[in-house]
């Protein structure tokens, strides 16, 4: 009984050694090349034909001209004759969109954090309590790197083509959480509306903080859904805010991929986060969960590529966002499949800590989490 005892101890020893638990964290290095909007997938479906952004455009990218028209004569988002359209949702989803462009920060709640920012002695503290208390599920703070600043404005007619100028030397980066139940519906047009009022909700967060790092004199700017100068995802990977994920989505701790990015960047002197762990690249790798899933193939089960000079799973932007406009929702299969994206509880807080420690238990838990919510998606109430 006494030996049972001793190998069952060794083995679960065994099974739990650290190895890799002291692996260095480290960000995705800085792109060779900043990017320029005007190539994101979006600020193309904002050039209407016949007009001078349109000609420049595909003047200098002829090569994407059939896609994109292509895509730009299919259903857009919101609008009826897409597969998920739904006359009460698609609308609601639009309207945070809209409501995007109203949102006028709490003066009482601006003038609040001010006075604590202004008093307190670590602002830092103050910064990170400020934005929680305001709905981030998590807040860090980073240095900017040029690499991740667009080179020049996409999105917009009015500004398009023109340099895109940022001083500021940090960021403030923050996440918001995505709703468990609703992401269950994907690829459902209740997505859709679930990312559209996180979307809002983080520029509700960055435009309050703004306001109040201004009126405490400093230089702010706010970075929110289609007013990005910077490229968000590996910032808030060096925010310390989690690692990408094999959909080049961010993974964050306790939440996966269920989560919209903000930023604020700002001349503010705040103590930068250091990166976390979470052993998502090892783990994708074996996984591979959301490019087996992804309905338009838009995502990669090989080996990583050189993007930009960073090595990285690629996407194919174009498959995406097809889909997108087939089927009125802005899909999220590959967020929702994730078992990082698991709900935010003991037993799986407890199981995203065990995996970083070695790729024997990545591989135990892959298998379980396999058998316990299967390797194909499902949407809820199908």
């Amino acid at each position: 009984m006494t030996s049972v005892l001793i190998v069952g101890a060794l083995l679960l020893l065994i099974l739990c050694l650290p190895v890799d638990l002291f692996r260095s964290k480290t960000a995705p290095g800085e792109p060779d090349a900043r990017a320029d909007e005007r190539d994101v997938m979006f600020a193309r479906m904002a050039r209407a034909e016949g007009t001078p952004e349109y000609e420049d455009y595909y003047s200098r990218r002829p090569e994407l001209k059939r896609t994109d028209d292509r895509i730009r004569a299919m259903t857009p988002l919101f609008e009826p004759g897409s597969k998920h359209y739904d006359p009460v949702i698609s609308l609601e989803a639009g309207k945070y969109f809209r409501d995007i462009y109203e949102i006028e920060p709490d003066i009482e709640s601006v003038e609040t954090w001010k006075r604590r920012l202004e008093e307190g002695a670590d602002q830092t503290l103050v910064v990170k309590e400020m934005v929680k208390a305001l709905g981030a599920a998590a807040v860090g703070f980073t240095r900017i790197r040029p690499g991740y600043i667009y080179s020049r404005k996409g999105r917009f007619a009015e500004d398009y083509g023109e340099p895109v100028v940022l001083d500021h030397p940090g960021a403030i980066l923050f996440l918001v959480e995505m709703d468990f139940d609703e992401m269950q519906k994907a690829p459902g047009v209740e997505v859709l509306r679930e990312s559209a009022h996180q979307y809002w909700r983080a520029a509700v967060i960055s435009m309050t903080v703004v306001d109040v790092l201004k009126g405490a004199g400093f230089s702010a700017k706010a970075h929110y859904d289609a007013h990005y100068d910077l490229i968000l995802p590996p910032l808030a990977v060096e925010a310390g805010l989690g690692e990408l994920g094999g959909d080049n989505i961010l993974i964050a701790d306790r939440y996966g991929s269920r989560v919209r990015i903000g930023a604020v960047s700002t001349d503010m002197d705040l103590a930068e986060s250091l990166p976390i762990r979470l052993a998502a690249d090892e783990f994708c790798t074996i996984c591979m969960k959301c490019a087996e899933n992804c309905p338009s193939r838009a995502l990669s089960v090989g080996e990583k590529e050189d993007v930009r000079g960073v090595e990285k799973w690629p996407t194919d932007a174009e498959k995406c966002y097809a889909f997108w406009r087939q089927t009125g929702s802005d899909c999220g299969i590959c967020m929702t499949v994730c078992p990082f994206s698991h709900r935010n509880n003991l037993f799986h807080n407890s199981v995203r800590s065990v995996i970083r420690l070695n790729p024997w238990i990545r591989y135990i838990a892959l298998r379980f989490d396999d058998l316990i919510y299967g390797r194909k998606w499902k949407p809820q109430g199908d």
